[in-house]
């Protein structure tokens, strides 16, 4: 009795919760491009993030870094490759740093994304500073795509 209790439990919480397989979520992989403002020390050793965002949807929040590189340097033109959520289109990104270092604050010219699936690449324009002592205070930064290029 005990077994046919908890087969007849199994199939109604099937039924009320839908027992189809969750959607694969399908991954793609971009092209980011982040240009540093050539101002007196507008490059950063803090950890600097992106996260992309489609309306209501965001990616997840993902470090920029490459291994052999000092990235973020003054006047510096850094490009990583990400691969993350799928997005038909880029509506906007959050780009932080977590103002860890000797010197964090970080003068932000622009970010580019290139999708080379679509030929579409998206720019965001920023041209401040990310630092607790600059601008705004702020360390984050919510960008809307400022233009749209077809490669």
């Amino acid at each position: 009795m005990k077994i046919f209790s908890l087969a007849l439990v199994s199939v109604v919480c099937c039924f009320l919760t839908s027992c189809a397989p969750p959607k694969k979520v399908t991954k793609k992989k971009y092209s980011v491009t982040v240009v540093t403002g050539t101002k007196l020390f507008s490059g950063t050793d803090a950890r600097v993030y992106i996260t992309l965002r489609n309306g209501r949807h965001s990616s997840d929040r993902i470090q920029l870094h490459n291994q052999y590189n000092d990235n973020f340097e003054t006047g510096n033109v850094d490009t990583f490759t990400i691969k993350t959520t799928n997005f038909t289109t880029i509506t906007g990104i959050r780009i932080e740093h977590d103002n860890t270092g000797d010197s964090p604050g970080w003068f932000l010219n622009k970010v580019a994304i290139s999708d080379k699936e679509t030929r579409i690449s998206y720019e965001f324009a920023c041209y401040q500073w990310l630092a607790t002592d600059a601008d705004d205070g702020q360390t984050t930064k919510e960008l809307p795509v400022s233009g749209l290029i077809k490669l």
